[in-house]
């Protein structure tokens, strides 16, 4: 069984999940920004490392790689013909073991077509369940590899202004509905939240600020605002 911070029911698909846990995921990937800054990172799977110059390295765990050619994504999970080492592949069958539990095909397929934006898709999704601190995609040769990153060297950025800033890049760039994605984020990260369905809008508390996302008739944000009391 998965102890998950957020409940997954049967009525759950891979897109449903993702509208819960992606911000996270965003988040995630931000503070990895914040710290590599322009720097190619430099992938030595035979290791298990992933290093970006002489002075920042990472142990990463290989979840899955797309070929560039033709767009076949392989999850590291079937290992049989390639023989990648065992203790480099754990997350990745610990994945497909989630997909089983929950009827999640897309993790219990070997191989199926998808694009690099359908790949990052789904190590966003991976990161998230899983709590990594980040995911990294290494192009070697004609493929992509994806890999996962847990280290205490990445900085959390806990502000109300990156809050603010994930959730509403979140919303507007993927399709996701914004109440569950408000309410999964905030949960995630910790931050309590009231609901005002009659009124139609959710506060975040963070700290001693709170942040208020309003929403349409139809579900859609149409209101981000921000309060800081010491401002």
């Amino acid at each position: 069984m998965f102890n998950l911070p957020l409940e997954i029911t049967e009525e759950d698909n891979l897109q449903s999940i993702f509208n819960k846990y992606g911000a996270y995921a965003l988040d995630k990937q931000e503070n990895l920004s914040d710290l590599i800054g322009e720097k190619d990172g430099e992938l030595d799977i035979e290791n298990g490392v992933l290093s970006f110059g002489e002075d920042l390295s990472f142990p990463i765990q290989l979840i899955a790689y797309l070929s560039l050619d033709d767009n076949k994504f392989s999850w590291a999970w079937d290992n049989s013909e390639i023989g990648f080492p065992d203790e480099l592949i754990d997350e990745s069958k610990k994945i497909k073991e989630f997909g089983e539990e929950y009827n999640i095909p897309q993790f219990t397929t070997p191989i199926f077509d998808a694009d690099i934006e359908e790949a990052h898709f789904l190590a966003m999704t991976v990161i998230s369940l899983f709590d990594d601190n980040a995911y990294y995609v290494a192009e070697i040769g004609n493929f992509a590899f994806f890999v996962t990153i847990n280290s205490d060297d990445i900085p959390e950025d806990n502000t109300i202004d990156r809050f603010e800033f994930i959730f509403y890049n979140f919303q507007k760039n993927y399709n996701v509905n914004g109440k569950v994605a408000f309410e999964g984020y905030a949960a995630l990260k910790g931050y309590p939240t009231n609901v005002y369905d009659e009124d139609n809008f959710q506060v975040a508390i963070i700290g001693e600020n709170k942040i208020m996302i309003g929403y349409s008739k139809r579900g859609n944000v149409n209101l981000i605002k921000t309060f800081k009391p010491d401002e």
